[in-house]
């Protein structure tokens, strides 16, 4: 994936200084941004996030645009979580098995 032409980009270590650790770590481990780029977190409304990377040779890129990005988005519930109510997901559930009932599964 990436990272658009004009960012700043870092490696993931500067990255990591830029984030306090757990556990009175004074740091972010850099495997943590490694996972962040693989597998992504889960945000507060169950999407699943990653962080913006690109290899260059062997070594991990990223941005200071890109760890803004990712962090509002963890932050910020999406457009789509908000819009539907939990009875208005019960009733496009209902939907959805009626019609796949009509189709024969």
């Amino acid at each position: 994936m990436p990272l658009p032409p004009d960012e700043h980009r870092i490696s993931l270590s500067q990255a990591a200084s830029k984030y306090p650790g757990s556990r009175g770590a004074t740091r972010l481990h850099v495997a943590t941004l490694g996972r962040w780029i693989m597998r992504g977190v889960r945000s507060l409304d169950g999407r699943l996030v990653r962080l913006e990377a690109e290899r260059i040779g062997s070594r991990w890129c990223t941005s200071v645009e890109a760890l803004a990005r990712f962090s509002a988005a963890l932050g910020a519930p999406s457009e789509a979580a908000t819009d539907r109510t939990p009875a208005g997901r019960k009733a496009d559930a209902g939907r959805a098995g009626a019609a796949l009932e009509k189709m024969g599964y």
